[in-house]
C-alpha cells in the first residue's frame, strides 16, 4: 500500500502567512509577476535588421547607406579589375550572384559599418568546366600554437595585417562568366554577362587562386 505523504503546510509557513496577512499581502506566492514581452512582427523584423543585417538587395535598396556600401564594393572590383563585360555565350554556363550585407561590430558590440559584399554562387559552378583544383590555405592551429612560445622566448614582435577585398587579387584560368550585379547592371542583363579575370568571392577557385 503507498505512503501518502502529508501535504499540511508546516507551522512556520502558517505563521509567516498570518503576518503577511495583516500587513495587507496577498496570500500565495510573493513573485512579482510580469507580462511576456510581445514583438510586433515588424519589431522583430527591424531587430534583425539592425543586429544582423538585411538578407537580400530589396530590403536595402532605398537606404543610401547601404547603396553607399555596395557602391564601394563595386568601385573595389573595378580597381582591381576583376572582369570585362561580354556578350552571353551561348555554349557557356552562366554563375549566378548575389549581394551579402553584413554589419560590422566592435568592442561592447556597438555597430562600426554597413559592409556588402557582391559574391559568386559556388554551388552554380561545374566541376571541371568553371573549376579544377580547390583548397583553403589556411594555418592549422598547432602551427600557430607552436609559435607564440617560441616568438615569446626569443622575443619577436608578432604584426597581423588584413589585406582589403583579398580575393580580388588572385587571378584565374579558367574561363568563368558570371551575373551582372542587381543595381549596378551596365547593359541588357539577359544579353550581356561578366568574364571574369580575377577571382571573386563565392567561386569554388578563389581561396587557391588567392
Amino acid at each position: 500500500m503507498a505512503i501518502l505523504e502529508s501535504r499540511e503546510t508546516p507551522n512556520w509557513l502558517k505563521s509567516t502567512i498570518i503576518d503577511a496577512k495583516g500587513h495587507g499581502v496577498a496570500q500565495g506566492t510573493f513573485r512579482e509577476s510580469k507580462k511576456p514581452k510581445r514583438y510586433s512582427r515588424y519589431a522583430i523584423y527591424m531587430k534583425k535588421i539592425i543586429e544582423v543585417g538585411p538578407s537580400n538587395f530589396e530590403e536595402v535598396v532605398t537606404h543610401q547607406e547601404w547603396k553607399d556600401s555596395m557602391n564601394e564594393e563595386y568601385q573595389s572590383t573595378m580597381k582591381n579589375g576583376v572582369w570585362e563585360i561580354v556578350l552571353r555565350p551561348e555554349d557557356k554556363s552562366i554563375v549566378t550572384s548575389k549581394w551579402i550585407y553584413k554589419i560590422k561590430h566592435v568592442e561592447y558590440g556597438s555597430i562600426d559599418k554597413s559592409k556588402s559584399r557582391f559574391v559568386a554562387r559556388g554551388f552554380s559552378q561545374q566541376e571541371g568546366i568553371d573549376y579544377e583544383e580547390t583548397f583553403s590555405p589556411t594555418s592549422r592551429y598547432t602551427t600557430i600554437r607552436s609559435l607564440v612560445p617560441l616568438a615569446t622566448s626569443m622575443g619577436w614582435n608578432f604584426h597581423q595585417m588584413d589585406v582589403k577585398t583579398a580575393f580580388l587579387n588572385g587571378t584565374i584560368d579558367e574561363e568563368v562568366y558570371i551575373e551582372q550585379p542587381l543595381g549596378f547592371e551596365v547593359k541588357d542583363i539577359k544579353v550581356y554577362a561578366y568574364r571574369l579575370k580575377k577571382a571573386l568571392y563565392g567561386l569554388k577557385q578563389a581561396p587557391r587562386a588567392w
